[in-house]
């Protein structure tokens, strides 16, 4: 293929790439996260009182089964949604 050939076929690509953004619909905007108060972060102690367990259980839970954390520098976080969503899945039904 000749060079002018080249240019026209690559000339014509992108005006086929510009055409088409042109003529897609516009994309939606993500919708923002709200935030609600059972997601506030929660720290080990205040975990300890909402649970009513020790340190050392929550650590284990954490640990073994899975209680959702986040590390901060040496410090944990619970989300407070994630642990109630977390516990229903040891509810009890009779």
């Amino acid at each position: 293929m000749s060079e002018k050939k080249l240019q026209e076929v690559a000339t014509a690509i992108v005006e086929a790439e510009e055409a088409a953004k042109a003529d897609a619909p516009p994309q939606p905007e993500k919708p923002k996260r709200t935030i609600h108060w059972d997601d506030e972060l929660m720290t080990t102690r205040q975990l300890m009182e909402f649970l009513s367990l020790s340190r050392t259980k929550i650590w284990e839970l954490v640990n073994k089964e899975q209680l959702p954390a986040f590390k901060i520098g040496g410090d944990y976080r619970y989300r407070r949604s994630e642990v109630i969503e977390w516990l229903e899945r040891f509810r009890v039904v009779r």
